[in-house]
């Protein structure tokens, strides 16, 4: 285990995911912008010589989360007293046994200001929505159950926080729908109300009440995900959020149903990040994804769900802890009674052979993932019935990343869009590495990536742009007859537009050249390829191995893109042909995408399917084996049993 006072990381670039935004304030503590008097607070004095790149280690699960939260319990507290961002970091440092007073008298502030908030909002607007804040309760009741053990938790802080619970309703959900707030509100209600047996919501639920409202809802919830995966799938912050708060159902709930669903629906979510893990870095698309940040996740900036996957899976080197988003992350720092099977972590960590993970995100979404020894890239294919789907917004629909030393090691083709795709009127650019073009699709086949775009003309975005990372993951790069050849250390990828294509400025906030290309009828292609197929005479002669390959042995057919419906071919370096017609959205899947002349048959895309772990989508029953080791699940009667294969 390593922790160090100084970091001996690479200094970053501000990420604006880092401490993602919602309603305005920071999920993590590190970078919270704190009013006046807030900064000037001066009732507890804490101190550390620790920063948010200080790196941590660890060999084992147990190494890694002691080693992060020694981090947490270490670093100074933010100032504020939003209790998403300052209590977490309060809540290490007394569940560690540090600053223990100090510490519950912070909590005190934090807890009486977010009821007195919430209280003066309701009474002001009883329709508020916002006046309630899911984040802060979920932090509140998880802090009080885990830290409770370690101390007494004083009266009046019990009492206050019992009160801000009470002006929540937990008859019928309202409000803002993603999962992450649903299973954080319920959740927490939930436990609110075994803790607390005289506890009255602002429904006039009683405690059994709001247990039995809550209760429905959870196992709902779990239900929906260990058939059809989450609705925020792959998402680098929000999927960790929702392991968080089934965590904290399955180590704390007194209700032997919801602990159990919960824990078995945790393990679920987490198999998906292992079977999307190489090398300490998560490859997979994401229904959110929100800015630049979120994309180029890495050692140096993992936020939450890859934070949590590396606590439990591990990495090539160390990470900075405190860009880990510490708000979803810390819980998984403290070693309780989950512990996702040992099995996750072989199928997670055995990338000795290439080969491809496919899966599901709910009804609407398939995925491939190729594994590489230390590269993976990753795609989604999507049905959905119009170009004004929300999906659009926060989606990013494909993800290369590789094992460097360096960070910001991702590369993904973007598309400028709409910041709202469902409200049409309000034509406004999403942010810079946010979100997706409705027409914009893609089609995989191992490591080669191709996709395609074909923009109306009344649609107001359309411009295709393609960031390559400044900041030393790309050790070399050329450019030959419309391609750009890179060299990352661990794969060469070549990657070019079918439309004329131009450096943009550099974006130095984001560390990256920008490709661009000014067409709304365009493809592109992008080729992967492991360093030991050009292997030998040093950097420059590989990727000049590499680029010969590309240009002489791949070729472009693109006599089809000028009609109604755009279509190019592609033959791989592999030899594979592959053949992607653009599709309406009111149009149905035939045979748009065909690899070798076959139509790729995205309806048969399981929940997981790789050569360890199987599971129909919809299907009741999930299928590990790892080298004579064996692991089922059956969701019809929620058991779980170990075996042996023969």
């Amino acid at each position: 285990m390593k922790i160090a006072a100084k970091s001996l990381l690479p200094s970053q670039h501000c990420l604006l995911v880092a401490c993602t935004c919602l309603a305005g304030l920071s999920l993590c503590g590190v970078r919270t912008h704190c009013s006046a008097q807030e900064t000037n607070e001066s009732a507890d004095v804490f101190t550390s010589a620790l920063t948010v790149d200080t790196p941590i280690d660890g060999k084992t699960p147990e190494e890694r989360q002691r080693a992060f939260l020694q981090y947490c319990s270490s670093v100074e507290p933010p100032k504020t007293r939003d209790a998403r961002v300052a209590l977490v970091y309060l809540a290490a440092r007394i569940y560690a046994g540090k600053d223990t007073e100090a510490s519950l008298r912070k909590w005190q502030e934090i807890a009486t200001s977010v009821y007195e908030r919430s209280k003066q909002r309701l009474e002001e607007n009883p329709k508020d929505n916002n006046a309630r804040n899911p984040f802060e309760k979920h932090a509140l009741i998880h802090s009080y159950l885990i830290c409770r053990e370690k101390t007494k938790i004083p009266p009046q802080l019990v009492e206050t926080m019992r009160k801000y619970v009470a002006l929540y309703k937990h008859k019928n959900w309202f409000g803002y729908g993603a999962l992450n707030y649903r299973s954080m509100n319920d959740g927490a209600g939930f436990l609110a109300a075994e803790i607390w047996p005289d506890l009255v919501d602002s429904d006039g639920l009683n405690a059994k009440q709001i247990q039995e409202a809550t209760k429905a809802r959870l196992l709902g919830y779990c239900d929906e995900i260990v058939r059809r995966n989450t609705e925020e799938y792959g998402a680098p912050t929000y999927l960790g959020i929702d392991f968080s708060a089934f965590k904290m159902l399955a180590e704390f709930a007194k209700d032997p149903v919801v602990k159990q669903r919960a824990a078995y629906t945790l393990d679920s979510m987490l198999l998906h990040v292992a079977c999307a893990w190489n090398n300490g870095y998560y490859v997979s698309p994401a229904s959110r994804a929100k800015y630049w940040g979120s994309t180029i996740t890495c050692p140096e900036h993992m936020d939450t769900t890859a934070g949590i996957g590396w606590l439990y899976f591990g990495g090539k080197r160390p990470v900075a802890a405190g860009r880990m988003n510490v708000g979803g992350a810390i819980w998984f720092g403290i070693v309780r009674d989950y512990r996702p099977p040992s099995i996750f972590n072989s199928i997670a960590n055995d990338r000795s052979v290439p080969f491809v993970h496919r899966g599901s995100g709910r009804e609407y979404i398939r995925f491939s993932i190729y594994q590489g020894d230390r590269y993976a890239l990753a795609s989604e294919w999507e049905r959905l019935p119009s170009h004004t789907s929300s999906h659009y917004k926060e989606s990013r629909r494909q993800m290369l990343k590789w094992v460097s030393p360096r960070p910001d090691s991702t590369f993904t083709p973007l598309q400028e869009n709409l910041v709202r795709p469902y409200n049409l009127k309000q034509v406004q650019a999403n942010a810079f590495g946010y979100g997706e073009n409705p027409f914009s699709q893609s089609l995989q086949h191992e490591g080669t990536l191709i996709g395609i775009v074909s923009v109306p003309e009344d649609y107001p975005f359309w411009k295709s742009y393609a960031p390559f990372t400044t900041d030393g993951a790309i050790l070399k790069r050329t450019e030959k007859d419309g391609w750009v050849f890179c060299h990352g250390g661990s794969v060469l990828f070549a990657f070019r537009y079918l439309a004329p294509s131009s450096w943009g400025a550099p974006r130095e906030t984001d560390k990256c050249d920008v490709l661009r290309s000014d067409s709304r009828q365009n493809g592109w292609v992008l080729e992967t390829a492991p360093i030991k197929a050009f292997a030998g005479g040093g950097m420059d002669a590989e990727l000049g191995r590499f680029a010969e390959a590309v240009l002489t042995k791949t070729k472009l057919d693109t006599a089809g893109m000028s009609g109604v419906n755009p279509r190019f071919t592609y033959r791989s370096l592999d030899g594979h042909l592959l053949d992607l017609t653009y599709r309406a959205h009111k149009e149905s899947y035939s045979t748009q995408h065909k690899i070798d002349g076959k139509p790729v048959d995205y309806t048969s895309y399981p929940l997981f399917g790789n050569q360890w772990v199987n599971q129909p989508l919809n299907g009741e029953t999930l299928k590990l084996q790892y080298k004579g080791k064996t692991l089922t699940y059956d969701f019809k009667n929620w058991t779980r049993t170990e075996g042996e294969s023969h």
